[in-house]
């Protein structure tokens, strides 16, 4: 294989299986280590991969993110599950925060008339579908950001300093071991660590397809976050470092 034609094979392995692995590249292609680090420096300067510990990101893992209707029609099913599971965790009484994803939005069935429990969240979407039940909601002031329909900013953050959570249920755009919890808006990043800074359990809840992904604004650190709820399809592998982290994790 020629060198340009081993470069754009590893452009494809990143975007398949959203990073490459210097020592595993190297066996599979039949090069040394070195000659994969070389390879990944170059389509680096191109613009075509993010280095990282140990290996690379393709650089549309870092800066791709979806809309809130492209994001609603991706694994939904799998959500639901996710879901399912996570509302075991769900306390009768007392203060949850909520963030604004797909994934905690499939909470809202299970968040609806439920009279001793207070919901404080920055999703539009989410405070829409539970306001009009008798569950208290409280919906965070901000500004509306587009694509996630959440309110973020200064006034978000400042909303957030009155309130206190028995647990806090969070989404996250890329999981990755070694880097921890992105997600690519700095705003939304900032309201996220606001949510696990004022609750005494955080649970992340993210299907199988986030993991290996990483993103601009990290919110969390491995040992940040008390539990991942997640599905049977996420990497073995994977899973067993967030556990050796300390991190619980549930398989849907």
């Amino acid at each position: 294989m020629l060198t340009e034609e081993r470069r754009m094979a590893i452009v494809e392995l990143a975007q398949k299986d959203g990073r490459v692995d210097v020592v595993n590249a190297a066996s599979s292609f039949s090069v040394a280590v070195e000659t994969i680090r070389r390879d990944l420096d170059v389509l680096q300067r191109r613009g075509l991969m993010r280095r990282v510990h140990g290996g690379a990101i393709a650089l549309d893992r870092f800066s791709r993110e979806y809309s809130v209707a492209e994001r609603r029609s991706l694994n939904n099913e799998i959500k639901q599950k996710i879901a399912a599971v996570a509302v075991q965790y769900l306390p009768k009484s007392g203060t949850v925060f909520v963030d604004a994803g797909t994934t905690t939005a499939q909470l809202h069935p299970f968040l609806r008339d439920k009279k001793e429990l207070t919901v404080v969240t920055n999703s539009l979407i989410l405070a829409t579908d539970i306001g009009d039940s008798s569950t208290n909601v409280i919906l965070l002031s901000g500004r509306i950001r587009p694509i996630t329909l959440s309110a973020v900013g200064d006034l978000a953050l400042n909303a957030m300093e009155n309130f206190h959570a028995d647990i806090a249920f969070l989404g996250t755009n890329g999981v990755d071991s070694e880097i921890g919890f992105t997600t690519p808006d700095p705003d939304e990043s900032a309201v996220k660590r606001k949510m696990i800074a004022h609750a005494r359990e955080t649970i992340l809840m993210v299907d199988s397809s986030k993991f290996g992904k990483s993103y601009a604004t990290r919110f969390a650190k491995l040992t940040d976050i008390d539990r991942v709820i997640t599905d049977m399809d996420a990497d073995n592998s994977e899973v067993q470092k967030l556990e050796k982290s300390g991190i619980e994790v549930v398989l849907a």
